[in-house]
């Protein structure tokens, strides 16, 4: 194998790249890739690279160039995270998930058109408050010679009132394990979603953008395990309706355990089975040598 320094070695993990023998070695183990040719292969060693986490490490997915991650060895855990809005009331406490970002690809603009949107703005207040100066006159001189009564109605006020703080927990939940030989990095849905490394793992790093191509994508294999990674997976909303069901079975036994010391015992001695009080009563009758020592 031989060391490359990449940007995922800044990080404190190890990356190696492949000869084109060790990668016809790994690809083997897989089925994904039976249908490769040696022509596919020698290009993977190109591209391609192994990296190893330490347990406990993030394995980073924003990266500048999109990556599709193969396990090769150890296991990757699912940790996903939940924004809930706690929100006391008088009988018992409220729990909302909170919005969740937007999405980087919904948010981005186009840069021809996103400087416009502030100048428009602007320009709008400008209008606004023009045709408010035409209304109620003139504008008052330095002096105080014309003085304006005020108004609330045709007041403008650019500063708006901020919105009362929340209280916003976390809560990081352990979805799911990736073990050797899956993959992950497809372009699925991570909202709020982080993989970590369990246990020492190896990671094969294919760029996306070449594996999706329509020679390494025959019958539209990658596309068909992100669809099922996303159905696979479960959704925020419904962890968020797992946390309210643990979250209330735990209110409820934390309830049934206060009450119970107050609830009255209605058993008698008559209930009890007689096996059951003769050996109560030789068990708490004491031996012949501890009595003879009482004695």
């Amino acid at each position: 194998m031989n060391r490359t320094d990449s940007d995922q070695a800044s990080a404190g993990v190890t990356s190696m790249r492949l000869s084109f023998e060790e990668l016809r070695q790994t690809l083997r183990r897989f089925e994904y890739f039976r249908y490769w040719t040696e022509e596919q292969i020698r290009e993977c060693s190109i591209l391609a690279q192994v990296v190893q986490y330490a347990p406990q490490q993030t394995i980073p997915l924003d990266l500048p160039l999109p990556y599709t991650f193969l396990v090769l060895s150890g296991q990757c855990m699912i940790l996903q995270c939940l924004q809930v809005v706690r929100e006391p009331r008088i009988t018992r406490e409220m729990f909302q998930l909170e919005a969740a970002n937007p999405s980087p690809a919904a948010s981005t603009r186009d840069p021809q058109t996103s400087p416009a949107e502030p100048l428009e703005q602007i320009l709008q207040w400008h209008d606004t408050f023009s045709s408010r100066v035409a209304e109620c006159g003139s504008i008052p001189d330095t002096d105080g010679s014309t003085k304006l009564p005020y108004d609330p109605d045709t007041a403008i006020a650019f500063v708006q009132t901020p919105p009362p703080e929340r209280r916003i927990m976390h809560h990081f939940l352990d979805v799911g394990t990736f073990r050797c030989g899956a993959v992950f990095g497809l372009g699925e849905c991570h909202e709020h979603r982080t993989i970590v490394a369990r246990t020492s793992t190896q990671c094969l790093l294919i760029p996306r953008c070449w594996l999706f191509l329509k020679r390494q994508n025959i019958g539209n294999t990658w596309q068909r395990l992100r669809m099922y990674l996303d159905w696979q997976l479960p959704r925020r909303d419904e962890l968020f309706e797992r946390f309210l069901s643990e979250r209330a079975w735990l209110c409820y036994r934390r309830r049934l355990i206060q009450q119970a010391p107050k609830r009255p015992s209605r058993t008698q001695l008559a209930d009890v089975p007689i096996i059951c009080r003769i050996a109560e009563s030789t068990r708490n009758r004491p031996s012949h040598g501890q009595a003879r020592k009482s004695c």
